[in-house]
């Protein structure tokens, strides 16, 4: 088993607004959409969300994905354990300076009250098992942001 294999992915976001009933709050995440440079889509395996609860009303959630698929054709035909040869620290790592996140698939929903609360990315994260990270906070895109801010 290779040391530097993909082991995780963070996500935290924080509400743009005040939330009544943070319990009744969910962050439903089904991938990434990123260019580095040529189009890659990302999917997540399981989950864990923590909430906090911020003195303006806000709420920051936070959420940490395990296991990692794309739909690349390139990739396409390597299974998950296969991926982990190629989608490793180094493969991440050498195209950051080129990588740009066009889409976060993500939203936050109150689920009582049937609504999507704004959200910002606060940050976002590949933790791979050698101990070192990929930071892709700075690389979402604006257009991402705005898809998400509103």
């Amino acid at each position: 088993m290779k040391r530097d294999k993909f082991k995780k992915m963070k996500l935290e976001v924080q509400t743009l607004e005040p939330v009544s009933h943070p319990d009744n709050c969910v962050l439903l995440l089904s991938g990434l959409q990123m260019e580095n440079p040529e189009p890659m889509e990302l999917s997540i395996g399981q989950a864990v969300q923590k909430k906090s609860y911020m003195a303006d009303g806000t709420i920051v959630v936070g959420l940490e994905a395990k296991g990692i698929r794309t739909e690349n054709e390139k990739l396409q035909h390597l299974g998950t354990s296969q991926q982990a040869e190629i989608l490793d620290y180094n493969y991440f790592r050498s195209r950051l300076s080129k990588t740009v996140i066009t889409e976060v698939k993500a939203e936050l929903l109150d689920f009582r009250l049937r609504k999507t609360i704004p959200l910002s990315v606060r940050k976002l994260e590949f933790a791979f098992g050698n101990g070192k990270k990929v930071d892709y906070t700075n690389k979402v895109s604006v257009l991402s942001l705005d898809q998400l801010a509103s």
